[in-house]
């Protein structure tokens, strides 16, 4: 499977160094090259917009190196709101489902070479394909690209049809043999008694002979536009086939390869153009052995068909033996290949919801522990742990342990100091204690003794600048009126504990903004409230805790918005567009898509 995901995430890269679309030098210019070389400056740029290298996948770790950066290849946020996404919907219907698969197939049956293929036939069943929504028009594309094929083969045989009339035009006209019938300059000319028949003759040779040559360059213009029309069309079907298994349309990727051998039947080899010597053709002489090919993509394809069968049928497998941990690496793994694919997409909903909790329990004890709430995280281990029988709990439980003694280490230190009369130390090391587990029960009940203790008055103002020093602001909000009468009298407090409040109050009330947003099913301006928010007020639980469900809520939305942030990085100006648009067709009042576009605007305005 770890093969199958690597040999996938170069397909995806190919397109960055695959010559499609591009005619040999001398097929045309399309105004988009000129024949001088860009200056010097300008190439390293280029070269750091796509990277400086293809991704490089490891296996051990599930990651993927490229352009000096390293991905996660199924633990980022997209990914899991991806899986949470497709986890959380019904099962596509089997009757409907099926129906479109067996146009698939019967596509397929036709183009089989040892029944006597059928083409026109094959092709008359895309459009009742497109008509599925499962497709999304695919079929419709792959018809538009045979009927585009088709013209060009029309075009080329009217060339090669004129190429043959001026050949016999050459061939059966004797033009430089032929008598001269003068012209109205010659005829002056021997009227004037100023040449002589000699002359007269080569003066007509040398005439059929210019429009010999011309004839000639015409043939020539015209094998050389057959060329340009025969390879421009492949390029372009080809660019089509690496689409498909861009978009892990593999079932499309077999049709149109199946296609292609009929339709290119004069390309034996069959063989993807891609530039000789360049780093693409090294990664597919290393990963596949070979030089790409239609058929090493059809057998790709089918190869990955298999492969997410399988990986469901494990997946069915590890759910029953109660192995929910496995069983959810494997259904991720089969929706990141074979997202479209039918065993992907007619997964049970109560297999589908099983998996979709244990994932939802996994990402709150990633919260818990980076929150350092401890407690709850080891609620979640014990719960994750009577769920799934293969779940890994050695990790969180020692890092909760380790919390746990650290942090009652320091308020042991704590007590003693308090008892010897050392206020200083004491607080130091109950602010040591609270950094590490600010929700260590034992912490309140130290606090508690302390109060009990000593002037009420001084204990507030400890845990203040305790608070203060953990940015524990909401804590700092919630308990304010003890805390406002323990600054009475220090002017310097009184304006810290002012702008805590002020900016707590401001919070709360963007959280109360974006819930109104979220209940009126608006969750992309809600995320953006929280966005924003969050901004400024980075370390405030609540913000961090709607941000997160929020950006499951509206994954497409931010999805769009980080992309273009992406694009405009890389100084990709019109990818970066195409994502800011998206975005706010996505949400109208976005904020960020329209600041964005501004800003693309303003830099296409000063250097058009």
């Amino acid at each position: 499977m770890k093969m199958k995901i690597a040999l996938l995430i170069c397909l995806v890269a190919l397109p960055i160094h695959i010559q499609a679309q591009v005619l040999p030098p001398g097929g045309g210019n399309s105004g988009g090259t000129t024949d001088s070389a860009p200056p010097p400056s300008s190439q390293p740029k280029q070269q750091s917009t796509l990277g400086n290298e293809l991704p490089s996948f490891d296996s051990g770790s599930e990651t993927v190196t490229w352009d000096g950066k390293m991905w996660s290849v199924t633990n980022t946020r997209m990914s899991r709101a991806r899986l949470e996404k497709y986890l959380a919907s019904p099962p596509a219907d089997e009757a409907e489902d099926q129906a479109y698969r067996d146009i698939l197939e019967e596509i397929t049956k036709l183009l089989s070479p040892g029944r006597g293929a059928n083409v026109p036939g094959a092709v008359a069943l895309l459009p009742a394909a497109a008509s599925h929504p499962i497709d999304a028009k695919l079929c419709d594309t792959l018809a538009n690209a045979i009927f585009g094929v088709w013209l060009a083969q029309r075009n080329t045989a009217g060339l090669a049809a004129t190429n043959h009339a001026m050949d016999n035009r050459i061939r059966n006209e004797n033009f430089l043999n032929r008598n001269d019938r003068g012209t109205p300059l010659q005829n002056r000319i021997l009227k004037n008694g100023e040449t002589t028949q000699e002359t007269r003759e080569t003066m007509a040779l040398a005439r059929d002979a210019a429009k010999l040559v011309e004839l000639e360059a015409k043939i020539k213009a015209n094998e050389l536009a057959i060329g340009v029309n025969i390879t421009a069309a492949k390029l372009e079907f080809q660019a089509i086939i690496l689409q498909f298994a861009m978009q892990r349309r593999f079932e499309h990727v077999v049709l149109a390869c199946r296609f292609y051998r009929h339709i290119f039947s004069n390309d034996p080899s069959g063989m993807i153009e891609i530039k000789e010597g360049s780093t693409a053709e090294q990664m597919f002489a290393d990963s596949l052995g070979t030089s790409p090919t239609i058929s090493a993509l059809d057998a790709f394809a089918n190869e990955m068909i298999r492969d997410v069968d399988e990986a469901i049928v494990a997946f069915e497998y590890l759910l029953e033996r109660g192995d929910l941990a496995s069983a959810s690496q494997r259904i991720s793994e089969a929706l990141m290949i074979g997202e479209y694919l039918p065993r992907v997409r007619r997964v049970p909903a109560a297999k589908k919801f099983a998996v979709l909790d244990f994932t939802r329990d996994g990402h709150q004890l990633v919260s818990a522990m980076e929150m350092k709430d401890y407690t709850l995280a080891a609620e979640l281990v014990q719960k994750l742990r009577g769920l799934a029988k293969d779940f890994d709990y050695s990790k969180p439980q020692a890092a909760i342990e380790t919390a746990r003694t650290v942090s009652d280490m320091h308020l042991n230190k704590a007590k003693v100091a308090a008892m010897q009369g050392d206020q200083k130390s004491s607080t130091e090391a109950l602010t040591q204690a609270a950094e590490l587990w600010p929700t260590n029960p034992k912490l309140r009940e130290f606090t508690n003794m302390i109060g009990s203790n000593a002037d009420i008055k001084t204990q507030a103002a400890i845990d203040l600048d305790r608070l203060l020093s953990q940015r524990n602001y909401r804590q700092i909000y919630n308990d304010q009126g003890r805390y406002l009468a323990s600054v009475l009298d220090d002017p310097a407090r009184q304006e810290i504990l002012k702008k805590v409040l002020t900016d707590v109050n401001k919070v709360n009330l963007n959280i109360a903004a974006a819930n109104s947003q979220s209940q009126n099913s608006n969750s992309a301006g809600a995320w953006e409230i929280i966005e924003k928010a969050y901004e400024e007020f980075p370390e405030d639980p609540e913000v961090a805790r709607l941000r997160s469900d929020l950006s499951v809520k509206a994954s497409e939305f931010v999805g769009a918005l980080q992309r273009a942030r992406q694009c405009e990085d890389r100084h990709q100006t019109g990818s970066a567009l195409a994502w800011y648009l998206k975005a706010k067709s996505q949400y109208p009042q976005s904020d960020y898509a329209r600041q964005g576009l501004n800003r693309l605007v303003e830099q296409l305005a000063q250097n058009p």
